[in-house]
């Protein structure tokens, strides 16, 4: 069928519209005519992929990525040139908050991207793919569960890329049978090399010197590994979160130093605290700060990187945010919070508003949910939103990062 797309929506799809039915089509840039396949009927919707572009938008540009054009569901916009990426992302981010009743004007959100759009990754999680006594790693093809094999990412960081090869012959061995995927977490700037196998537990003991004898020039390491940010050192396992993009991770977070406004008599509480790489920014500028952790992995070595940083004035509480709250006594100046994709829980968001903070800082992978959560916080007229920034981790991916600043008003 032949469609003319409109806008992107969240997701990296651009909007169409067949006999009053919406359909997404994959491929295809806003305002471009194409011709597209059905590639799924649902009651409510249809999804397509572009076949043929018909009227090419001037932001579209060849694919750098083979495995892009092979169904690869890793990227979804390196058809489309990087500042329309972002321009893309922006009114997305845009629509999110306007569903979520937050008045902000489109060129009041500023736009932080990248100088070089690629190689940003520094963790990365790859399945292993059997057949016959073949091992191949890669990522799933685009709405499926089959795997495409793949012996580079050009969004991956070169020592992640390097050991690919070395870990599916590492998996040919039957020992390692039960592996089903692996990640892998780099620490930019080494050779360090953090691995680590799905299920759990399921690599033999032999697995990483196998693959050690592929990649001498890493160090590979199964444990932990020391990843440094902004002058400090940080130890990160692989069930613990990190930011994966360092170069965007400093940006992103400078970015939130300066909407929280902090003064060294300032009290801060440090919500979805992770491992401390924000908290350790926040504490130095500011009287003291309680962070808030539920995985009692984060929480372990989040207490090593305070002491390991010298930052005696951060103290850990392991809980539920909405759990933990109340165990914290008033005043506090400054909240900030960087929940997971779904958002924060609504008896989270009372527990955070209740402490009154003069300001509320939040960091969001996700932009419904980030609306969502700020529409809460402002019930009632307690807070306002007052700056929201797009920081652009996830280039090539329709992923995006955004950090707001509430302020109090009730």
């Amino acid at each position: 069928m032949q469609l003319t797309v409109g806008e992107l929506a969240h997701g990296g799809a651009a909007l169409a519209r067949v006999d009053g039915r919406v359909v997404f089509v994959e491929g295809a840039i806003p305002g471009e005519t194409v011709e597209a396949e059905v590639t799924q009927r649902r009651k409510d919707f249809w999804r397509a992929q572009a076949t043929t572009v018909l009227d090419p938008a001037e932001a579209r540009v060849a694919p750098p990525c083979p495995y892009f054009t092979a169904g690869c569901g890793g990227c979804q916009l390196q058809y489309v040139a990087y500042p329309e990426q972002l321009a893309q992302k922006r009114q997305v981010l845009h629509r999110q908050l306007l569903r979520g009743h937050l008045e902000v004007p489109i060129e009041k959100i500023d736009v932080l991207g990248m100088a070089d759009p690629w190689r940003y990754r520094l963790r990365g999680e790859f399945h292993v793919l059997r057949r016959g006594g073949a091992v191949s790693l890669g990522f799933y093809r685009k709405h499926t569960y089959q795997t495409l094999p793949i012996d580079a990412c050009l969004i991956h960081g070169d020592a992640i890329e390097r050991s690919l090869p070395a870990f599916a012959h590492a998996a040919e061995d039957p020992a390692a049978g039960g592996v089903t995927a692996l990640q892998f977490t780099w620490a930019p700037g080494t050779s360090d090399l953090l691995w680590a196998p799905y299920p759990p537990g399921s690599a033999d003991s032999d697995f990483g010197a196998r693959a050690a004898a592929w990649i001498p020039e890493l160090n590979l390491n199964d444990d932990s590994i020391g990843i440094d940010d902004a002058g400090r050192h940080f130890r990160v396992r692989p069930e613990t979160f990190v930011q994966v993009n360092a170069r965007q991770r400093d940006v992103l977070y400078e970015r939130a130093i300066g909407y929280a406004s902090l003064v060294t008599t300032d009290r801060v509480v440090d919500a979805y605290a992770g491992i401390g790489m924000l908290t350790a920014r926040l504490a130095e500028h500011a009287s003291d700060v309680i962070a808030v952790e539920e995985s009692p992995y984060a929480v372990r070595l989040g207490e090593l990187n305070m002491q390991v940083n010298s930052c005696a004035n951060v103290r850990y509480l392991r809980g539920r945010v909405e759990e933990t709250l109340g165990q914290i006594e008033a005043p506090i100046d400054v909240l900030v919070l960087d929940p997971p994709r779904a958002g924060c829980a609504e008896a989270a968001v009372e527990a955070m508003a209740n402490l009154r903070p003069e300001r509320i800082v939040y960091i969001s992978c996700e932009p419904s949910t980030l609306a969502r959560d700020l529409g809460r916080f402002s019930t009632g007229g307690r807070y306002t939103l007052a700056e929201v920034a797009l920081v652009d981790m996830f280039p090539q991916t329709y992923h995006i990062e955004a950090v707001a600043r509430l302020e109090r008003t009730g």
